[in-house]
């Protein structure tokens, strides 16, 4: 869940092309590893012709001392020897289906009286622009046009905090500078620009190119901090 101070701490920006985005989320990481499975093709000696690719999203929280962790896995068989092309819509893919799987975990009752994060504006822009990021590097930041802390500020507390906008889609979300349109200053989607929407979902399940092992499992973990 993001808040207002995460603006401050240089976690949560605003942008002129894709709204906000949060800078955890674009980091990348869990992309990385899903990208790495698929361009590496992990040998399985049970499998013929195939290779597992495992991929999983979480959220965290300390109670008391003790960590509670959730989350969103899923697994897959993947065909070996497929081109970059094809591992690329395939990533992608299995990205989207986990991060919605795991949104609406946070959307759940259970988590929703403790968070406002599920399906919250800037979570699936933030996790696609961290997944392009691993996948077809380039500097992204310079075009996706960060505005000023103090923007983003403005931002917020003339419409209110990131948590009350929901998006389920693969498309940002606008909040016009309510100073320069007073009269239409209305939160409004948009598609993504070109640089994030070259790569196309993949749609070819009945080859058999990717079975599903796993579908969408949800866990739930717990320890001493």
């Amino acid at each position: 869940m993001t808040a207002r101070d995460d603006i401050k701490n240089n976690r949560l920006i605003y942008t002129e092309h894709l709204g906000w985005i949060d800078l955890w989320h674009a980091m990348g990481d869990d992309a990385r590893a899903l990208w790495g499975q698929l361009f590496s093709e992990p040998a399985n000696p049970l499998l013929k012709g195939y290779f597992l690719v495992n991929y999983s999203q979480t959220m965290g929280k300390t109670y008391a001392g003790v960590s509670v962790r959730s989350g969103v896995r899923a697994q897959w068989k993947v065909k070996k020897g497929l081109s970059i092309e094809t591992k690329r819509s395939i990533a992608l893919s299995m990205m989207f289906y986990v991060s919605l799987k795991f949104e609406g975990l946070q959307s759940n009752v259970l988590f929703s009286r403790l968070t406002d994060s599920g399906y919250s504006c800037e979570d699936l822009v933030s996790n696609l622009l961290g997944f392009y990021s691993v996948v077809l590097p380039r500097n992204y930041m310079a075009l996706i046009r960060p505005k000023s802390k103090e923007y983003a500020q403005m931002i917020w507390d003339y419409y209110g905090p990131v948590g009350r906008y929901k998006n389920n889609e693969l498309k940002a979300i606008i909040f016009p500078d309510p100073e320069r349109f007073p009269n239409n200053a209305y939160p409004y989607k948009k598609r993504l620009p070109s640089y994030l929407s070259s790569i196309k979902p993949f749609s070819s399940y009945e080859n058999d190119l990717v079975i599903n092992t796993i579908d969408a499992n949800v866990f739930l973990g717990m320890g001493l901090k």
